[in-house]
């Protein structure tokens, strides 16, 4: 994995923690190089989605419960809206051991402005105030990830999408 000691797309930095461009990420994900940890909380990831494999789902609040399924052998990037979150989780992980870690530089935001496989169901037009089910925006045909049974015992290391 590419990689750089200071961001390039965001602002917020961190010492220590390592980035990862966007488009190295995907790279990296299609190759089976890494896998991404998204830290988002599920309300967040019902609205949107990476549509790819070796994507998982550990929001920052219940991380350090799930530490014993993520493995230390992988390479593991850290993704988030912005990068705030994940380079502080990225930041965490990497005082604990894990010493194959980047953050996603720019966050999702930057992940979808150029381009790579995103799936949004938020509405497309307007507020969607008045719609009683949400339009759907889907950049790749892969299905979303069922998020309600988030809270069972899940082997989360190896989840793969629906």
């Amino acid at each position: 994995m590419r990689t750089t000691d200071q961001p390039i797309f965001q602002k917020f930095h961190l010492e220590g923690v390592r980035y990862i461009d966007p488009s190295d990420a995907y790279e990296a994900l299609v190759n089976s190089e890494a896998v991404i940890i998204d830290v988002r909380e599920t309300d967040e990831l019902e609205l949107e989605s990476i549509p790819l494999d070796r994507v998982l789902y550990h929001p920052m609040s219940v991380i350090m419960d799930r530490l014993q399924n993520i493995s230390k052998d992988q390479n593991i990037i850290l993704a988030c809206p912005v990068g705030v979150r994940s380079a502080r989780v990225s930041n965490l992980l990497g005082r604990l051991g894990y010493s194959h870690v980047a953050n996603l530089d720019g966050g999702l935001k930057n992940w979808r402005s150029i381009g790579l496989p995103f799936q949004s169901n938020r509405p497309v037009s307007g507020c969607g105030c008045n719609s009683p089910e949400p339009i759907k925006a889907d950049t790749n045909s892969s299905n979303i990830l069922a998020v309600e049974n988030l809270s069972q015992n899940i082997d989360f290391k190896n989840l793969r999408r629906l």
